[in-house]
């Protein structure tokens, strides 16, 4: 009994300690939540910000808020607010903090660059209030900023990284966005390139075939890659007042991206125009007035050759990949060897049995091996060697033939292996590497013998 009593009293003083631990560590969140708000210059939340101005290194944007996200900058007219930027600012506002408190009567504003400041922030509330921040020189010691607020004279530190939030150029604040859309809603692209022909690449289901210059399929990665380019492109900076269209090189534009966004039904056009550094280009959105420098890596590639836009994988397997091929044919003449898988082991039709390792680099080269050039005039035959192919593999999954290559002669522009795939119309030209990896023979393939067993030692005399 005695020992039941005592367990009773550890786990009741277990439980008040517990109690105790909990109390104090929730106690702790909730007086360190007291103390901050109690450093927050302002308060309240970023969305009762109805309208922001900050004036900064002698200019002065402002911006009203439209509906719960959007903003529009009122002062200087014309420029597209950066709404995501405006809205951080606004919770910047709302959350800045103040530190010690240098002087709380009247003080020689000039001592502490607060007759000129150098950033002034003001807020318009919705209950009609109006608060702002002058923020003035740095402390000797350059960690923080004088600061008082616009109604009261109070001076008080202000964090360096406080103020520095607040240093924002009109660029800063500006609409950067390149296009606005979103890139599953993209079904077509057109490019323009001054003294190229036009290539045209349409979306059918979930893969993109080349329309122009010619009909062929399209490397759906690349196309991808390029729409979340300019997806995610942003302006560098912007044109000075005094660049127009023509000044920009934009009324004979050096190349056009268009792309038709399905969902709204419209054509969204980035048109780039001269380069007024290296490296960079003048381009607007086709949409939109304002004229941006972008860098050259979205130029760059839309005046790619048709060639870099081209599929150049050797076969397109299904889901399951290159793992769901259970037979491979190897192929010369008269003679053939059939691979065969059985679960996860390879074998040939007589029962040898192969090294699982080398079977399997055969499939990776080529799932993974392009091709290197395209010939989209030449028929099979002739110097090609293709109407009589020195070697063809052919890949089978679950008794059919989903693949079938098929090596010619070696070509010499570029230096290579003719090949003709049944999956690509065209002659393609493959490194020489990959024939000769291909062309194996059982020998090479095969499980080694096992090693004789060793001879039972002599008996000691």
């Amino acid at each position: 009994m005695r020992f039941k009593g005592t367990l009773i009293l550890l786990l009741v003083f277990a439980a008040l300690g517990g109690y105790v631990y909990l109390t104090d560590f929730y106690g702790k969140e909730a007086r360190d939540k007291q103390e901050e708000a109690k450093k927050r210059l302002f308060g309240g939340e970023a969305k009762d910000v109805t309208e922001l101005s900050l004036e900064n290194a002698g200019r002065t944007l402002t911006a009203v808020r439209k509906g719960e996200k959007a903003w529009e900058i009122t002062s200087p007219a014309g420029l597209e607010a950066d709404s995501e930027a405006w809205d951080q600012l606004a919770t910047t506002f709302v959350e800045v903090q103040k530190d010690e408190v240098v002087k709380k009567e009247k003080a020689d504003l000039a001592a502490y660059g607060l007759d000129k400041p150098g950033i002034v922030v003001q807020a318009k509330l919705k209950d009609g209030k109006t608060q702002s921040v002058l923020i003035g020189a740095e402390n000797p010691k350059k960690t923080f900023n004088y600061a008082k607020r616009g109604d009261s004279e109070e001076v008080f530190l202000l964090s360096s990284s406080n103020a520095s939030s607040f240093k924002k150029t009109p660029t800063d604040l500006r609409n950067k966005k390149v296009l606005d859309f979103e890139s599953d809603s993209i079904d077509a692209v057109r490019i323009t390139s001054a003294g190229k022909p036009d290539i045209e690449i349409q979306k059918s289901g979930s893969d993109w075939s080349i329309k122009k210059p010619l009909e062929t399929r399209a490397d759906n990665a690349e196309v991808l890659s390029v729409l979340s380019a300019i997806q995610f492109s942003r302006a560098s900076a912007f044109a000075d007042e005094k660049i127009d269209d023509k000044a920009a090189g934009l009324d004979a534009p050096a190349a056009r991206v268009i792309l038709h966004d399905q969902k709204a039904g419209q054509d969204k056009t980035l048109v780039f125009g001269k380069s007024p550094e290296k490296d960079k280009y003048y381009a607007r959105d086709a949409s939109r007035p304002a004229i941006f420098i972008l860098a050259s890596e979205i130029i760059d590639k839309a005046k790619r050759p048709v060639f870099d836009w081209r599929d150049k994988s050797l076969v397109r397997f299904g889901e399951a990949g290159s793992s769901g091929v259970d037979q491979i044919d190897i192929i010369r003449g008269t003679e053939k060897l059939s691979l065969k898988k059985t679960g996860t082991e390879w074998s040939t039709t007589d029962g040898t049995k192969l090294q699982q390792a080398k079977v399997m680099e055969i499939l990776a080269m080529i799932d993974s091996e392009k091709a290197i050039a395209f010939d989209d005039v030449a028929k099979v035959g002739g110097r090609n060697g293709l109407d009589k192919p020195r070697l063809e593999i052919a890949l089978h999954e679950k008794g059919k033939e989903i693949a079938r290559l098929q090596f010619g002669s070696d070509a010499s522009n570029p230096a290579g292996v003719y090949l003709k795939s049944a999956n690509n119309p065209s002659i393609q030209t493959v490194k020489r590497e990959l024939y000769d990896k291909l062309d194996v023979r059982q020998a090479d393939l095969a499980e080694p013998p096992a090693a004789p067993a060793a001879a039972p030692a002599a008996p000691s005399k």
